[in-house]
């Protein structure tokens, strides 16, 4: 079974729970078994009357009952805890404008309770102006002759990204289940995030500059800036990196980090975003990424702290022209593959590391599937 099939199976599964639980299979809630079961009742309990057994604590905390709940509801619950400690702070044009000149991305600090919670900023995301958008737009023209080689992807990635990112470490439905569950978690919290900011940007898509871009997507009509998919392939890369090794840097060269800077670029290769999006996204998710893996980690007793990072997407050239974005690139913004310093120019990765608070939902699910990774040779 392909992971896509497998994702679709799953929730086929919950979509049957939340129309009420199943029993070896069968659904409860069909007219049939509900009067079979009514009648069931009625002959063997008849009118006696009913006196309960004696209860008892429970023998589970909060995060192995968890795993109680459907597998929507437990995402349902991990997404709060994590997006509860999560903000935004917008700065304006001067004189004002509709729409934010840059985006702060914060998060809580571990200091402080919920009544006196602090701040402090993970990601800053600073838009083009229409200026460089335009000039950039020649650039997303040239990328339309790849469009034939790179059509299946391109058609595939509109919905599946975790496939991919299978596909180059051993992660199957049948025995990476927490893995791929930890994974969908990123990339839902990485598309409420990259969403928001998008909101607040506002920036317009290539097409809007140009009638020759004729992207060869419908073109989503959110505002393209930063790519959505780039934060969530970079979410995504950065997670599974920090699996394999939580003081791992940004190695731009590695496989997973080559396969987000495709799946990037192959967005710019549609027609419906700029290589300047494609960075930003990149940013915004290695600090998603950096940011769930030290929470799930201080829940599980270790270290977990993460710093802060910014984009400037007016100082995102290359001399006079728009610049370009590949893993070359990437490596430049990253430092040479670390998470201190950037390319001193559009992209900052700042060495103030602070903690972040425990997660514990979300440290439950990335420890057990941290244990599914060290035992994948068994």
């Amino acid at each position: 079974m392909s992971l896509l099939n497998a994702r679709n199976a799953r929730n086929a599964r919950n979509a049957r729970n939340a129309r009420n639980a199943r029993s070896d299979g069968e659904n409860f809630g069909t007219g049939a078994l509900i009067e079979a079961l009514m009648r069931t009742r009625d002959g063997i309990a008849g009118a006696e009357q009913i006196a309960g057994v004696v209860g008892a604590a429970s023998g589970l905390d909060m995060g192995a009952r968890l795993y109680r709940l459907d597998p929507d509801h437990r995402e349902a619950v991990i997404a709060g805890e994590l997006l509860e400690d999560i903000a935004f702070d917008m700065t304006g044009y001067a004189p004002a404008q509709s729409t934010a000149q840059t985006v702060t991305v914060l998060r809580r600090t571990a200091a402080g309770d919920a009544l006196n919670a602090t701040y402090t900023p993970l990601a800053s995301i600073t838009r083009p102006g229409l200026d460089g958008f335009q000039q950039a737009v020649a650039l997303v023209g040239h990328y339309a002759e790849l469009r034939a080689d790179r059509a299946a992807e391109i058609d595939v990635q509109t919905e599946e990204l975790v496939a991919f990112f299978a596909s180059i470490l051993p992660i199957e439905p049948s025995r990476s289940d927490k893995i791929l569950e930890m994974l969908d978690m990123a990339q839902d919290i990485a598309t409420f995030v990259v969403m928001r900011v998008k909101l607040a940007l506002g920036c317009p898509r290539p097409g809007q500059f140009s009638d020759l871009i004729q992207p060869m997507i419908a073109c989503p009509t959110h505002a393209t800036f930063p790519s959505g998919h780039a934060t969530q392939a970079f979410t995504l890369a950065t997670v599974l990196t920090l699996m394999q090794d939580p003081a791992a840097g940004v190695p731009a060269d590695s496989q997973l980090y080559r396969l987000a800077c495709r799946i990037a670029i192959n967005r710019t290769v549609a027609g419906v975003h700029f290589p300047a999006d494609s960075a930003a996204g990149a940013v915004l998710g290695i600090q998603l990424g950096r940011y769930l893996m030290a929470r799930g980690r201080a829940a599980n007793g270790a270290a977990g702290t993460v710093g802060s990072a910014s984009f400037d997407g007016v100082a995102y050239t290359n001399g006079s022209d728009p610049r370009d974005f590949h893993y070359a690139v990437l490596n430049t913004m990253t430092g040479g593959g670390g998470v201190s310093g950037g390319d001193g120019d559009s992209t900052a990765f700042a060495a103030d590391a602070s903690d972040v608070r425990p997660a514990p939902m979300w440290g439950s699910l990335t420890a057990a599937a941290i244990a599914e990774w060290g035992q994948r040779w068994s």
